[in-house]
């Protein structure tokens, strides 16, 4: 059953206005960086992954195993050139990928360092394409990161290596930071509340030269009014990323060039990506 973009837009705006009336509901302090949490939540999800490993023949079938329908039973939406589409989740992720790779190509980079790597899809997919290239993932999560070593041993991916890493903890990682290193994120500083200072002030005292940061960074645009409203109320609910753009021209425009990019492409539509890239003056 099709539906516009403002109707979808009403609909994650209501959810994000009861959201935002328990916030101010609770008495608790706010939000802070559960780093048990999070282990908590991809545990289930990672070993869900495990179980379903051996049926993935190549990496481009563990890339793209993203469900039709979500938790609800409802389809999934996504946005595709700022217009609400369904049955396109995995095509939309491609895309995501592919002005990723678009950069990765175009940096001439000897390293890849994904931060949140997760299961490793997104490096596997890479890698397996790009032989000559050292792919380097980082994770929190460490059955998430038994999955992504498991998974490039399954496909025989040997330019891929994943590592169990806190991004608080730069000193885990700052080795990896060189000039021939192009690192990008992918919605992965969403879920670290207010962290993506550190590694970003750790980045900008190396000599990385390109970095890609797609997150759902905060754009308006008037095609999508109404759900990017909503968008706007799930960051301040969630506290993600707020102040990313802000910190950024502040504290980083002095060391890199800064492009703000709104895609108008989103796996869920309410959390559209945004590309900011910074490439070292």
């Amino acid at each position: 059953m099709s539906t516009s973009i403002h109707s979808y837009g009403l609909y994650r705006l209501k959810i994000e206005i009861k959201n935002l009336i328990k916030q101010f509901l609770k008495t608790q302090p706010k939000l802070i960086r559960d780093t048990d949490h999070i282990d908590e939540i991809y545990e289930k999800i990672r070993k869900e992954k495990f179980k379903n490993l051996d049926s993935f023949a190549t990496p481009k079938d563990y890339l793209f195993d993203l469900p039709y329908k979500d938790q609800d039973g409802r389809i999934r939406y996504s946005l595709l050139n700022n217009k609400l589409v369904d049955g396109k989740t995995n095509e939309v992720a491609l895309m995501i990928l592919e002005i990723i790779e678009g950069i990765m190509i175009n940096s001439s980079c000897e390293y890849v360092v994904e931060l949140g790597s997760g299961g490793g899809k997104n490096l596997l997919w890479f890698a397996s394409k790009y032989k000559d290239i050292k792919f380097i993932g980082l994770e929190l999560n460490k059955t998430s990161v038994d999955l992504a070593n498991t998974a490039a041993r399954k496909f025989d991916i040997q330019n891929v290596e994943f590592y169990q890493c806190d991004l608080t903890n730069t000193h885990e990682y700052k080795r990896f930071l060189t000039k021939k290193t192009f690192i990008y994120s992918h919605h992965t500083l969403e879920e670290m509340p207010r962290i993506y200072k550190i590694p970003l002030n750790e980045i900008k005292k190396s000599d990385v030269e390109i970095v890609a940061l797609l997150e759902p960074i905060f754009m308006f645009s008037f095609s999508r009014i109404i759900l990017d409203l909503a968008k706007r109320l799930r960051i301040l609910n969630k506290d993600r990323l707020i102040g990313l753009k802000k910190f950024s021209k502040k504290e980083l425009s002095k060391y890199f060039n800064i492009e703000l990019v709104d895609l108008g492409l989103g796996v869920k539509p309410e959390n559209p990506t945004t590309l900011l890239l910074l490439k070292r003056k």
